[in-house]
């Protein structure tokens, strides 16, 4: 079997050591399952990304943790399209929609390049769907926080989903959310009892003046982490706030969530939202990356 190029790369970010980073093995044809699934074990990164060909869109992704395959992961997904892109994989001017298979199914996308050159890629999210959720003491224990530092009145906490089920949980500072000290079986019963992969803990105070959002997400599939930037919970959580107009109409063509800060893996994801009437029509989350390491694996 020939040897596979592998990189790590960083979405969210177009720095090195930043953003969240992933695995991507190009030309994955070749391997089977449990192939693919000891290559990610031996990555030892929370998302591996395989590359694959695909006769019904233009490219397809394969995504493995270290213990399972999963049906889609926003940020291996950005990190592979990008490194696809800077490789001229889709031509040297990539504009346009495109189409990208997963085992979620056919999800469009687009590559975005500035006049600096720089490439941003945006994938479309499922539409969202919402459910109220009313354990607030409950989540505040999960997040080791009091009641008071949330922002639940004004903001509801919500069960969103645009792929992948969040709990939405706002709180009202900076300092809060700096300080929250989750409590992994709470945030895992939290999990089991409102059928979400994560809790997705946010505010308005911003580090970065061009921010709209802070956020950071605690992961519970398939182990209990910190995640430094995630895509489907930004644009689950964007997608409510743009329903409930949250966020006014006219900056719905970008929002700007940042996460990751105080694991030192700062991170920058963007939502586009198109909303007619009261109906959300479109989700696409977006970002930039950086190939911090590229590489050969024999097999």
């Amino acid at each position: 079997m020939p040897d596979l190029e592998v990189l790590k790369v960083d979405a969210f970010t177009s720095e090195s050591l930043a953003g969240n980073p992933a695995a991507v093995v190009l030309d994955a044809d070749q391997l089977d399952e449990m192939q693919m699934q000891r290559v990610a074990v031996e990555m030892a990164l929370k998302s591996t990304a395989f590359v694959m060909r695909s006769r019904k869109a233009d490219v397809g992704l394969r995504y493995f943790t270290p213990v399972s395959e999963e049906p889609i992961c926003g940020h291996s997904t950005i990190g592979a399209l990008f490194a696809l892109a800077e490789a001229e994989a889709f031509g040297s001017s990539p504009g346009g929609r495109r189409r990208l298979e997963t085992t979620l199914g056919i999800l469009p996308f687009h590559v975005e390049r500035a006049s600096d050159g720089r490439v941003t890629i945006w994938m479309t999210q499922r539409k969202p769907m919402f459910a109220g959720v009313d354990e607030v003491t409950e989540v505040a224990s999960a997040l080791g926080v009091d009641v008071d530092k949330m922002f639940h009145e004004e903001f509801p906490l919500c069960r969103a989903s645009t792929g992948i089920p969040c709990l939405l949980v706002p709180v009202r500072s900076l300092d809060t959310m700096e300080h929250l000290e989750p409590k992994p079986a709470e945030i895992f019963e939290l999990a089991r009892e409102h059928e979400v992969n994560a809790v997705y803990a946010y505010t308005w105070n911003v580090l970065d003046r061009d921010s709209t959002l802070h956020a950071r997400c605690f992961a519970v599939t398939p182990d209990y982490h910190e995640d430094p930037g995630s895509a489907m919970p930004a644009g689950a959580l964007c997608s409510y706030l743009a329903q409930h107009e949250f966020i006014p109409r006219d900056r719905l063509d970008r929002v700007v969530v940042e996460q990751g800060t105080w694991l030192g893996r700062h991170s920058k994801i963007l939502a586009k939202i198109e909303k007619r009437g009261s109906a959300i029509r479109k989700v696409e989350v977006g970002g930039s990356a950086f190939v911090s390491l590229r590489g050969k694996l024999t097999i």
